[in-house]
């Protein structure tokens, strides 16, 4: 995009972008290598980009710009722009919100357009106002250039979710079956059934930045959700579905979900939810075909979450994804960190709680929080004591811009906070915890913490977790109904009501109960939070090949 001469500048080089990602040793070096590969296939495609479609015929080139993707779009619309000044290019996406698109039009004077926020009514009618000769002016959402300077319009209307029309599939199915026919009957389709967040409506994650500041929560109705998906899966002979929803509608779990399970037609259906599930919605989860999923579950302890604004709490995760394993739906998560603000103990008490749900699918990393634009840590970065904040290190490496410049095109950005240079210290027990958990389900058989209902009230516990004080432990009587009640997370007084229930007169006693539990989670075979408690161990049987995942 920049030269050659910027890609060989101290400020250009690969070293300098590496080490912003992962700064120290053989880590750096491999990055650097990989870079090194990737820049030297840019060119290459960007001239095979440029021959293999017939740009002359179109009029509108349009990019949508997520993320990662800013550079390379803008590699093309350059080369475009440079071969065919007379065509319009069109920006649109996470990378054009608000002062991000202002930059854009700015410092990238070969974009003609740029659509903030939602654009599906506003391309359409930007497009037929070029048509009839005429700019884009008055429609909402669409900055443009006008006698050289830069007119911003606002953020484009919001449709109805139901009145949108299907998407069209026809040329990626198309371009599979000539360049990858032996994917093609494993290829996903990816369809929206909601936009927004209704949790973030409510109470947003602190470090959140999806959806902007501006776009409220709406869904399409079951009937139009269902229908969507029956009719493209059949258009496309395809049996796979991503979901791209921010978070799922939980009255789809009265509606749409069942209809899907019932159907059948799903071989494989991955989305975005909550943790904070029963078993029954889990269960239907697997139903209508989920296998991977993403919880937002982010930390293990209670404290932590409420930091967050999460929503949820460590026994709420934890029973989620016990149940998860129990009926082979693989949860897909990273443990956040580096908080301002955070209580370093919640970490002491995360790295003591891992042993005992080792058993349950570990996070795919721990990773620092990043500090995003539109969340809240940012838009309210003097309440949360943030200071020096400022474009993140490695965009100096990306674009040749000045520090304001950057500041306005970034997403993701470095920032301090008092307490910053603590957090390697009280993270390391907790970071290797989870290291040593994530080795264990590296194994062919990860640990296993299972139980079987036999007669005369008693249960049988296995377990091969490290943590282990023995392979078998047997429960019987009230300890046994006890065991089996707080499957669920239960609160002490309820848990003494329904053991009462069951037991009458040979119930031993509040005081006899509560020793009982509390030497159950002292064995790790529990968990208590409060005056709550929650078992541990899945039932046997349970139906998830662990070795197919991993």
């Amino acid at each position: 995009m920049f030269g050659e001469q910027w890609a060989q500048s101290k400020r250009g080089r690969l070293e300098n972008l590496a080490a912003p990602l992962l700064p120290g040793g053989a880590k750096l070096r491999a990055i650097r290598d990989g870079l090194l590969t990737l820049r030297a296939k840019a060119g290459p495609f960007i001239r095979e980009c440029m021959q293999k479609i017939n740009w002359r015929d179109y009029g509108i080139i349009g990019f949508t710009s997520v993320y990662s993707q800013h550079v390379a779009s803008l590699s093309l619309a350059h080369r475009i722009k440079q071969r065919w000044p007379e065509k319009i290019i069109a920006f649109g996406g996470a990378n054009c919100d608000e002062g991000m698109g202002t930059a854009l039009l700015r410092l990238f004077p070969f974009v003609d357009w740029v659509f903030n926020g939602e654009a599906d009514l506003s391309l359409s009618q930007a497009v037929m106002r070029w048509f009839a000769g005429s700019p884009p002016e008055g429609i909402p959402g669409v900055a443009y250039r006008l006698n050289g300077r830069i007119v911003m319009q606002g953020t484009g209307v919001s449709p109805e979710m139901d009145s949108l029309p299907y998407p069209d599939f026809e040329d990626y199915f198309a371009a599979l079956e000539k360049w990858a026919p032996a994917y093609q009957s494993m290829a996903p389709i990816s369809l929206e059934l909601s936009r927004g967040c209704w949790w973030g409506k409510k109470k947003q994650c602190i470090f959140c930045g999806l959806n902007c500041r501006t776009l409220s929560y709406r869904r399409k109705n079951p009937q139009r959700a269902e229908s969507e998906i029956k009719t493209l899966t059949a258009r496309y002979n395809a049996d796979r579905l991503i979901l791209t929803d921010s978070i799922l509608d939980m009255r789809f779990f009265k509606t749409l979900l069942p209809d899907l399970a019932a159907w059948g037609g799903l071989e494989e259906l991955f989305l975005e939810a909550k943790a904070n599930l029963s078993r029954d919605q889990v269960r239907l989860l697997k139903a209508a075909g989920v296998k991977l999923f993403q919880p937002g579950i982010e930390s293990l302890d209670s404290e932590i979450l409420a930091h967050m604004r999460k929503g949820t709490t460590l026994l709420q995760n934890v029973q989620f994804l016990k149940w998860a394993r129990e009926y082979g739906v693989y949860p897909t998560w990273n443990l956040l960190y580096g908080f301002p603000g955070e209580n370093p103990e919640a970490y002491r008490r995360m790295a003591l709680l891992i042993p005992s749900i080792a058993h349950l699918s570990p996070p795919m990393d721990m990773s620092p929080m990043l500090l995003v634009r539109f969340s809240p840590l940012f838009e309210q970065s003097r309440q949360w004591g943030l200071h020096n904040i400022g474009a993140h290190a490695g965009y100096q490496s990306v674009y040749p811009f000045d520090k304001k410049d950057l500041d306005e095109l970034a997403y993701f950005f470095d920032f301090n906070f008092d307490g910053q240079d603590d957090i390697p210290g009280y993270i390391g027990p907790l970071n290797r915890q989870v290291h040593a958990w994530k080795q264990s389900w590296a194994l062919r058989q990860p640990p296993e913490l299972t139980f079987m209902q036999q007669p005369g009230e008693k249960i049988f516990i296995n377990d091969t977790r490290p943590c282990r004080a023995s392979y078998r432990v047997e429960l019987e009587g009230e300890m046994a109904a006890a065991y089996l009640a707080c499957d669920a997370m239960q609160p002490f007084d309820a848990l003494v009501n329904d053991i009462w229930k069951q037991r009458g007169k040979n119930y031993c006693g509040d005081t006899a109960l509560r020793r009982g539990l509390d030497d159950l989670v002292a064995r790790h075979l529990m968990l208590r939070e409060g005056d709550h408690y929650l078992s541990l161990a899945i039932r046997h049987g349970y139906d998830w090949d662990v070795s197919e995942e991993w």
